[in-house]
């Protein structure tokens, strides 16, 4: 009995900072996941500056305290509010308001998002923070986010940059004050992104660094280097065979065209979702796109499917059963999204023996790299991507694909190979 309230009194104490789950996305669904898997390790808190309802509820059950406003913010919206950096502002004015316990904390972790580095200059000198970058924000550095669905820029992309000149130099700011923070790190989620933090914020990065190995530091702390920290799958809500409720919680959705091949993500140029689609063209393979999107784009896209006569379902949102069952069913899980950060679309499918069909750039590059369960296949050949959706009919090849991607997955993604990086990256291990 006193051994257990040692080990209780004795465990880590983490705040883990996320500003928004407005946008209950990946990221965030994951970083959910993380909470609960480490309730009965870690002391954990959670602070954020807006938790809906559809949020709360993937956390119900864990031991989990919650730090927030006692009001969500209405963020700031439009061509002003993105040329005074009015959405970060209000974050650091609200972070004021929010009363965190500073002093029972050991570690910080923060999660980037809107509104999450503006906590920054609150949190006490002596804590250690860690900063996992999973991209630096691409709206700011990039233009791949303000592109149509055909590519074509929504406006000219010069005004783009100069409506961002504010945010980013808030951005810049506020990065150089974690790395001149003694004990602090910053990470992607990525071998990718870690070289893209030398590019966007000029910290150097260390290829041989494995997962979660905490940076280099100079006399005072400081990280000379950048890491990486990889996201992971829920393992266990990936079940290699086949589970009853796959079948009865895709029985309300659309039925998929058969054969089909599959790409989850918010239909978007950023996704590669038209160039997806046009690369089934003669393939005589469907399309099952799972992720929404806007009403106008949905149109368009099914529009071009029409056009070139491949067949597409848009399938609305669907239960974790239900994905698992289409992903399972699909020929092969596709991507052509532009420089993804990490993607986790290939590692589920793998999870399941479905094969990855995945553009050869971002974090593809690293999580395709370790095994044959597919392929890496250039962006501008298109041959290639016809060879490869040919190569599905292969039933030996598939096979040998499926054999190899569950142990894969299971040896690199998983929750206990997240927890026990993430640990080595604060310090606790």
């Amino acid at each position: 009995m006193a051994q257990a309230e040692s080990e209780v009194a004795n465990r880590p104490r983490v705040l883990v900072v996320r500003g928004s789950f407005g946008a209950l996305g990946g990221a965030e669904r994951e970083l959910l996941q993380l909470l609960r898997s480490v309730d009965q390790r870690w002391e954990a808190s959670l602070a954020t500056l807006e938790f809906p309802d559809h949020a709360r509820e993937l956390l119900a059950g864990a031991n989990i305290q919650l730090i927030h406003p006692e009001q969500f913010p209405t963020w700031p919206s439009g061509a002003r509010a993105e040329i005074i950096a009015a959405a970060s502002k209000m974050a650091e004015s609200l972070w004021k308001k929010v009363d965190i316990p500073w002093d029972r904390f050991d570690a910080v972790h923060l999660s980037v998002c809107k509104g999450t580095l503006e906590l920054l200059p609150l949190i006490p000198p002596n804590l250690p923070v860690h900063y996992h970058c999973l991209e630096p924000p691409r709206w700011l550095y990039e233009d791949v986010l303000h592109r149509r669905l055909d590519g074509k820029p929504k406006r000219p992309l010069w005004l783009t940059k100069l409506l961002f000149t504010s945010q980013r130099r808030r951005d810049q700011r506020f990065v150089k004050q974690l790395l001149n923070r003694p004990h602090s790190a910053i990470s992607g989620n990525s071998m990718w992104i870690q070289r893209r933090l030398k590019t966007v914020y000029g910290v150097p990065s260390d290829p041989t660094k494995e997962n979660g190995e905490p940076p280099k530091r100079d006399a005072l702390g400081r990280p000379l280097e950048a890491t990486h920290l990889m996201h992971v799958i829920d393992i266990e809500a990936w079940p290699t065979t086949p589970h009853p409720d796959e079948t009865t919680d895709l029985a309300s959705a659309p039925a998929p065209p058969e054969p089909y091949v599959m790409t989850v993500g918010r239909i978007s140029h950023v996704k590669g979702t038209w160039e997806t689609l046009r690369s089934l063209k003669g393939t005589g393979l469907g399309l099952v796109h799972v992720g929404g999107g806007d009403q106008a784009d949905k149109t368009a896209l099914e529009a071009e499917a029409k056009r070139i006569g491949v067949p597409l379902v848009c399938m609305p949102r669907l239960s974790q059963a239900g994905l698992v069952g289409l992903v399972r069913g699909a020929a092969a899980m596709v991507s052509h999204a532009h420089h993804e950060p990490f993607g986790l679309t290939p590692i589920e499918a793998m999870a399941v023996g479905t094969p990855a069909l995945m553009v050869d750039e971002g974090g593809f590059q690293c999580t395709m790299s370790g095994v044959e369960s597919g392929r890496l296949i250039r962006r501008d050949h298109p041959e290639g991507w016809k060879e490869a959706y040919q190569a599905l009919d292969d039933a030996e090849l598939r096979a040998a694909w499926s054999e190899v991607g569950r142990p894969y997955v299971e040896s690199k993604f998983t929750l206990h190979v997240q927890v026990a990086a993430l640990e080595r990256m604060l310090g606790f291990s």
